[in-house]
């Protein structure tokens, strides 16, 4: 069984956002940092600039469900922010899987 692991401790999330590189999307924005484990870690966020409540967790949905298709493709020792913008709610689920995978591809980590 392949370990997937969720990227929650805030320092952990701040050295992301500080030291990590980062790939947009209309949709969302890709930030990529090396973490010396050997597994990938992976955090999702929507601001209120995507919406009310219910559209950010739907945003959150769409970005955790992408990742957890393409988990196996993200390789090992990274630590992964994917932020929702507003035009993820225009989108489905294979799209948004789609728009990751050329994120993770630009940013060298996708097949």
């Amino acid at each position: 069984m392949e370990r997937r692991i969720r990227l929650r401790r805030p320092s952990d999330v701040r050295c992301v956002y500080d030291e990590g590189q980062s790939y947009t999307h209309r949709c969302m924005v890709l930030v990529a940092r090396p973490n010396d484990l050997d597994f990938s870690r992976v955090g999702v966020t929507a601001s209120r600039r995507v919406g009310g409540a219910v559209a950010r967790n739907r945003a959150k949905r769409l970005l955790r469900e992408a990742a957890r298709h393409l988990y196996s493709h993200f390789g090992s020792g990274w630590d992964i922010m994917l932020i929702a913008r507003a035009h993820i709610l225009d989108l489905n689920e294979p799209q948004v899987e789609e728009v990751l995978a050329s994120l993770l591809h630009r940013a060298g980590l996708g097949t």
